[in-house]
């Protein structure tokens, strides 16, 4: 099993129980607390399949800068996540822009990896990471537009809660190219937000994943432990260091 991104929500017991099962994921840092608090849980979890990412997401951009994630994002193996949103978030697309681009240039400057956030903006988004050539993770992509543009650069995509319940993201799982696939949680919080359903703890998220494993390989026309070993090759291939 993989989830290709997480987050935490303050609460590292999940690091620890995704560990004890041999989940291989990135867990998202976004800010310096939640950075140091996966560090430490790393430092005592040294074995662990779990690869952290670090960045300024767009929601975030009125209260931090690049600059004081830079510390974080010259360690973290991949930057992430950053992107522009128009739909959830009043912070204005200007400043928004100012962090997305410092934080794509430092990426390919230091060729690590890039998660990418996009909501209301893709058309921009995509626009704006063709001038910064790179490895691209979309992370819950839900725009019925440019998709056939994203994969002609070096682009994954996952999959996320949604699916089976918006028509664009079972589109997309449908037809994303099994080799360039992924499959997320976004956490905890985000399985309720899209579902409706109770995940508060860790046997709620162990069953919800079990199950969109499961309808994934079903639309794929796979058994789920095929499809569970391609998505863990293409986690690999997505984070391999150049």
């Amino acid at each position: 099993m993989i989830d290709s991104h997480f987050h935490i929500a303050g609460d590292t017991g999940l690091l620890t129980h995704l560990a004890q099962h041999h989940v291989a994921g990135i867990v998202n840092s976004q800010n310096p607390t939640e950075w140091a608090a996966i560090q430490q849980w790393q430092d005592n979890h040294p074995a662990a399949a779990i690869t952290v990412s670090a960045g300024v997401h767009p929601w975030d951009v009125d209260r931090l800068t690049p600059g004081a994630m830079k510390p974080f994002l010259t360690q973290a193996p991949v930057i992430g996540e950053i992107g522009l949103d128009t739909a959830w978030t009043k912070n204005p697309l200007s400043q928004q822009r100012v962090a997305f681009v410092q934080q794509l240039a430092w990426a390919r400057d230091w060729h690590k990896p890039v998660i990418l956030h996009t909501k209301g903006a893709e058309k921009e988004i995509l626009s704006t990471i063709r001038q910064f050539p790179n490895r691209y993770y979309v992370h819950w992509y839900d725009s019925p537009n440019y998709l056939a543009d994203y994969l002609r650069l070096d682009t994954y995509f996952s999959v996320g809660p949604s699916l089976g319940l918006d028509p664009t993201v079972t589109g997309l799982a449908e037809t994303v190219p099994l080799d360039r696939l992924l499959l997320e949680s976004d956490g905890l919080e985000s399985i309720t937000w899209a579902t409706g359903q109770k995940a508060d703890a860790y046997t709620d998220y162990d069953r919800f994943m079990t199950g969109l494993l499961t309808r994934l390989a079903q639309l794929r026309g796979l058994p789920p432990t095929a499809l569970a070993d391609q998505l863990r090759a293409n986690l690999t291939r997505f984070l391999a260091k150049e």
